[in-house]
C-alpha cells in the first residue's frame, strides 16, 4: 500500500518537475503501461493518468480496476472489485519534492532522481516524459511507459474528485 502512495506522489511531483524544467504545464493526460518484474513473475498494469498542478488520478484498467486519487492533502484508492475505498492523509507519504528538485540530468533525454536508497531514471522523448524505471528495495524492476501524452489540454476537475459508492467499505489510515 505504501508503494502505491509513494508512486502516486512521486509521479505527481515528477510531472510538475519534468515539465517545469525546462517546460511548464497546467495539465497532463496519458495512457500508461506499468510493468513490475522480478525473478519469478512479471505483472503488467495499464490505464490512464490525468494530472493538474494540484491533483492526479491514476485509473488502472487491467488486470484489476482501481482508481487512485491524489492531492496535497490525501490519497484515495477506490477498488471496485473489492468494493472498498482506502483514504489516507498525505502525511503518511514521504515528502518527495526534495527528491525531484535534486534530480540530475544524466544525458540529453534522461534525468536521475534518488529517494530512500532507490534510483529513478526518467526518460524523455521529444521533450515529453516517456518512461520511468527503477528497481525497488525488494529487487522488483519497475517500468512505467507513457503513451499518447497530452499537455495543457482541458481537464474537467470533477474527474479528479473521488466519489465513493455508499455500499463500499471505507478504510481510513
Amino acid at each position: 500500500m505504501k508503494k502505491i502512495y509513494f508512486l502516486t506522489a512521486f509521479l505527481l511531483f515528477l510531472t510538475n518537475f519534468a515539465f517545469a524544467n525546462p517546460l511548464e504545464f497546467k495539465t497532463l493526460q496519458s495512457d500508461f503501461v506499468q510493468t513490475i518484474q522480478n525473478n519469478e513473475n512479471k505483472i503488467e498494469y495499464s490505464g490512464n493518468f490525468i494530472s493538474t498542478t494540484n491533483n492526479a488520478l491514476w485509473s488502472y484498467k487491467t488486470p484489476n480496476l482501481k482508481d487512485i486519487y491524489f492531492n496535497y492533502e490525501k490519497v484515495v484508492i477506490i477498488e471496485p472489485d473489492l468494493e472498498q475505498a482506502i483514504v489516507t492523509n498525505l502525511k503518511d507519504v514521504p515528502n518527495l519534492m526534495n527528491i525531484i528538485k535534486d534530480a540530475n540530468k544524466i544525458d540529453i533525454n534522461a534525468y536521475e532522481a534518488k529517494f530512500d536508497g532507490v534510483k529513478y531514471k526518467l526518460n524523455f522523448k521529444n521533450d515529453l516524459l516517456d518512461e520511468i524505471s527503477y528497481t525497488d528495495k525488494l529487487d522488483n524492476h519497475i517500468k512505467i511507459k507513457f503513451k499518447n501524452l497530452k499537455k495543457d489540454e482541458f481537464v474537467d476537475e470533477n474527474l479528479l474528485t473521488p466519489i465513493i459508492p455508499a455500499n463500499f467499505d471505507l478504510i481510513t489510515k
